[in-house]
């Protein structure tokens, strides 16, 4: 076979916009899941019915294979055996212990409390009893996150300290716990920022700063340009560079998400793989600049620069949204109705077609879909949103 294997971990939704690209490309696409009936199976050239989280068989078909690269997008928990593969087969992205602690929360707090970034105060444990006596000394308003899982799944603030509020946030961030292991942190007040970047050889070649709207703690859109001031910027990706350097983590994919204080940058979460919810492709469009094609070909080890400069040539958004209540999917509008109604909307992606179950939308994983749209300031995309809201006419039942 001459054409190169490249082996993607995960095959939902989310995965779609990288395997779509790979295939275009003209690579031999390998999807790996444990989901068979996942709609990026019927795009890749071969199936391995397997969980993106079981390392060591994750490994073993990758070897029986003889892949050229491996890549993963959206999903922090598959970032592991992918990293894992890289580094026991030789090929580009091979770092698993970065890997491991930046798909972990509580690791990562730990690594920047050892290495002396900037982090809340924080404390981690499997039962109430573990922590309840080190949350006095931590300043409330308090985050309880599920440490293994993103999405925004299993987060709760809590604003006062009361034995019913700690069991209640803590109960509920264990519930989504593959480890059972929650980690409860101090809320970071700021701008709440996002992004997508490549860094090579420990330095950050190529990266994108969105501005990040959120409905409580589940992110519900993105702004390209942010608007910040250059120096800001400039310290973000600064803060975010130093980061990925103690980790060893020095060339490859990385998907960000910090708070900025009073010109204070605290890194919240950073993964070794691209976003999703349409953020590679929202910076596409912006810039003209291809994340996820230039992700593939450093993957498979083609040569490939991204540029070090960019101008934002198309100001755009995105917005994600879902479900209210729960229940059965009644009446959505289509992909082509959407992009033939507003021309300014560039990308639709809905989940769930008319009868399918559906989930209150408390996490982004019960999304519904999201949609990319032209847009020139915050104001044309709050009136671009109620109009897509309007047309989407989304009812469940």
């Amino acid at each position: 076979m001459s054409k190169k294997k490249l082996m993607v971990l995960g095959a939902g939704v989310n995965q779609l916009p990288l395997i779509k690209k790979a295939v275009k490309m003209d690579f031999f696409v390998i999807t790996v899941d444990n989901i068979p009936g996942n709609i990026g199976h019927t795009y890749s050239h071969q199936f391995i019915n397997c969980s993106t989280v079981c390392e060591e068989e994750v490994l073993k078909a990758a070897k029986t294979l003889n892949i050229n690269g491996i890549v993963t997008m959206a999903s922090d928990i598959a970032t592991p055996a992918a990293a894992l593969v890289a580094e026991q087969l030789g090929l580009p992205g091979g770092n698993y212990k970065a890997a491991a602690i930046m798909s972990n929360k509580a690791e990562f707090r730990r690594f920047q409390e050892q290495n002396g970034l900037n982090g809340p105060g924080y404390v981690i444990g499997c039962t109430i009893d573990e922590v309840k006596n080190e949350l006095p000394g931590l300043t409330p308003p308090l985050v309880f996150k599920p440490v293994d899982v993103s999405g925004s799944r299993g987060i709760s603030k809590v604003e006062k300290i009361t034995a019913e509020n700690i069991e209640k946030a803590f109960t509920y961030a264990q519930k989504f716990s593959r480890s059972g292991k929650v980690c409860i942190e101090e809320y970071v007040e700021g701008i709440d920022l996002s992004g997508d970047g490549f860094i090579r050889d420990g330095k950050i070649e190529f990266a994108v700063i969105t501005k990040k709207i959120k409905k409580g703690f589940i992110p519900v859109g993105h702004l390209i340009p942010s608007d910040l001031p250059a120096e800001i910027q400039e310290k973000i990706l600064g803060e975010i560079e130093k980061t990925c350097v103690e980790l060893g983590y020095l060339c490859g994919p990385f998907d960000f998400d910090v708070c900025v204080n009073n010109n204070k940058i605290v890194v919240l979460e950073i993964g070794c793989r691209l976003g999703g919810n349409g953020i590679p492709q929202l910076i596409e469009f912006g810039t003209g600049i291809d994340l996820i094609g230039g992700t593939i070909l450093s993957a498979v080890g083609k040569e490939h620069r991204f540029p070090g400069t960019y101008r934002v040539k198309n100001p755009c958004g995105s917005w994600i949204f879902g479900s209210s209540i729960p229940g059965t999917l009644k009446n959505i509008a289509d992909e082509k109705k959407i992009l033939s109604d507003f021309p300014g909307v560039f990308f639709v992606s809905i989940r769930y077609k008319k009868g399918g179950k559906v989930q209150e939308f408390e996490h982004n994983a019960n999304a519904l879909g999201y949609i990319l749209f032209k847009c020139a300031n915050h104001v044309d995309y709050r009136t671009m949103v109620k109009q897509l809201e309007n047309s989407l006419n989304i009812h469940v039942e």
